[in-house]
């Protein structure tokens, strides 16, 4: 328990509204996390602990901002860490549904209808995942030319540094999305993805354990 700030921590998992325990998760805010569960916004934890602002540098003030607007979904099924510097926001009647999942500092989550992760998604620095552009883009007959679409990044998925997945993206499982690529589409399962846009090129597997 170093560096969590207890008296938060039996707030948010034993006397919160917002908090929903379904299985053994805990929701674990290290001291500089800024969590803000509004309204109906619920955080639901099934199995996997949420650990908000952590592995933070000594001496340093990042801050991880955990935000969820009412009637939005943050729905945790497996140990999912979001590090200190990473964003994540659950829009108005919005849903991010993740198993687990590493979110590296400098990271951007932001739903506004539904973004899903499944296990073993490793997601680097300075990341931005999106399922809307979050401003409204009318046609010449006043309809709405960019909805938002949902968002899947299937299992064991490694986002590489600087990417932007962007709305109605599909990554197949056991992909690599290379540094600073921009994916707006599907991405086929087991291969390795770069460009812009991203494309898949060939096929590859990774192993977490050798990463650093």
């Amino acid at each position: 328990m170093k560096g969590i700030n207890l008296f938060r921590f039996i707030y948010y998992n034993y006397f919160s509204r917002h908090v929903v325990r379904k299985g053994k998760g805990r929701l674990l805010p290290y001291y500089g996390a800024a969590i803000n569960l509004n309204g109906t916004g619920r955080v639901i934890l099934g199995d996997g602990d949420l650990l908000v602002n952590c592995y933070r540098e000594k001496g340093s003030r990042l801050q991880t901002v955990l935000r969820v607007d009412d009637g939005g979904t943050l729905e945790i099924a497996g140990s999912t860490f979001l590090m200190s510097g990473s964003f994540l926001r659950v829009f108005k009647g919005a849903k991010i549904k993740m198993g687990e999942a590493w979110v590296n500092s400098g990271t951007t989550i932001m739903a506004a209808k539904e973004i899903t992760m499944d296990n073993g998604v490793l997601i680097a620095r300075n990341v931005m995942i999106y399922d809307s552009d979050h401003h409204q883009i009318l046609d010449e007959n006043g309809n709405e030319a960019n909805p938002s679409k949902p968002v899947h990044i299937g299992k064991h998925v490694w986002i590489g540094l600087g990417s932007t997945i962007l709305r109605g993206s599909r990554i197949g499982d056991g992909a690599v999305i290379a540094a600073n690529s921009l994916v707006g589409g599907k991405i086929k399962a087991g291969t390795l993805a770069q460009g812009n846009p991203a494309r898949s090129y060939w096929p590859v597997t990774w192993d977490e354990k050798r990463s650093t």
